[in-house]
């Protein structure tokens, strides 16, 4: 991919409304085309040429890649530049491994300070899901599942745990992307989603974590079975 291709697509990703540092919005820009796979692994990236084409100056650009190879999206080497790196079958499994743990911690530690009117509000995001699911948005459909995470960990309360989740979003949007795909998957994916609901509402604890750790194997099962037919090792 060649800077005036990068720059192309770079700018499908770009939200210059958000009230946020160039650097930031242009980290979350690269950040999102990377997981989703529209800037390919191995894709060099030149800082001065990408800058001239943006019409910016290199040092938000430079601050962009700096957090990508903290995120390990990038990587960053003295004479040779900054190469995407993409997510490599290591990192998804041990991506997963850590989701797990967290979010099942999250999703218990959510249901017990969650009230009724919590968990209508649940139910109809969950709704919503279900309508955008029945008209195949299958970029909706991410979207929704977004929001259905990130209000289990909001209503946590744990600054913390969020803390540690949050670096760990680049990855777990590129597993939902490759997990919606499939319509079987999509389906399964919605009726796991309202058992959580259902385990987070009437319990017991146990089965919440029962829950949350099928959703997530099976979802993996999908981003797994994609990597190997992609070649990814």
């Amino acid at each position: 991919m060649d800077t005036e291709h990068l720059m192309l697509t770079l700018c499908e990703f770009l939200d210059l409304s958000k009230n946020a540092p160039l650097k930031d919005v242009l980290f979350d820009a690269f950040k999102q085309a990377i997981t989703l796979g529209r800037i390919p692994a191995g894709t060099a990236i030149n800082e001065k040429q990408l800058a001239q084409s943006l019409h910016i100056s290199r040092t938000p650009i430079r601050a962009a890649l700096d957090q990508l190879a903290t995120d390990r999206l990038v990587d960053r080497k003295p004479g040779s530049g900054v190469t995407v790196r993409g997510i490599s079958k290591h990192d998804a499994d041990e991506v997963y491994e850590i989701r797990v743990v967290l979010e099942i911690l999250a999703t218990t530690k959510a249901a017990r300070n969650m009230n009724e009117d919590d968990f209508e509000d649940l139910r109809r995001l969950l709704e919503e899901g279900q309508r955008l699911n029945a008209a195949n948005d299958v970029e909706g459909v991410v979207h929704n599942w977004d929001e259905f995470n990130q209000f289990i960990f909001k209503k946590a309360d744990s600054p913390r745990l969020q803390s540690i989740i949050e670096p760990l979003q680049a990855y777990t949007r590129y597993f939902r992307n490759v997990s919606a795909r499939p319509e079987v998957r999509r389906n399964e994916a919605m009726q796991e989603h309202w058992g959580i609901y259902l385990a987070m509402r009437f319990g017991p604890e146990k089965k919440i974590e029962q829950v949350v750790r099928t959703h997530l194997k099976n979802s993996y099962g999908v981003v797994n079975e994609e990597m190997m037919d992609c070649g990814i090792r």
